[in-house]
């Protein structure tokens, strides 16, 4: 037991703010790829390649961001961004978007990663700047 030492973890919790700066930059992505998605295909066939509690949470990002706008300038509803989402994947809608919403944001740990940190491990690992991109397929 004497050979127990204090490590030092000044080197990591450096890295916290900007874990956290590339977090907020990948959220915004999403959003933006979101709606790039949701507003340019309106006549091509697309496939969401996750789950869609999944969807729900991009679809959340693009929302709280006010990345979609209406013809008005006045930012499109989450119920409208959910069903627009829903018509171009061919996925029928859920009964409470909000609901997956929640559940999105609750996941935690190893096994169940939010869309969130998979990006960014993605956006990381692979030095692409648009993560999201791989969980949709555009055909057309």
């Amino acid at each position: 037991m004497s050979n127990l030492q204090i490590r030092s973890i000044a080197h990591l919790n450096a890295r916290v703010p900007e874990t956290k700066q590339m977090e907020q930059e990948v959220k915004m992505q999403m959003a933006k790829d979101m709606a790039q998605v949701l507003t340019a295909c309106s006549g091509k066939k697309a496939k969401w390649k996750a789950t869609k509690t999944d969807l729900m949470e991009a679809i959340h990002w693009t929302w709280l961001n006010d990345t979609v706008v209406g013809a008005d300038g006045s930012p499109c509803e989450f119920a409208q961004l959910v069903s627009r989402a829903c018509t171009l994947f061919a996925i029928r809608e859920p009964r409470n978007p909000r609901t997956l919403v929640c559940h999105a944001l609750m996941k935690k740990g190893i096994r169940a990663r939010s869309l969130v940190s998979r990006c960014l491990i993605i956006a990381v690992t692979e030095h692409t700047s648009h993560p999201l991109m791989r969980f949709i397929a555009i055909q057309e």
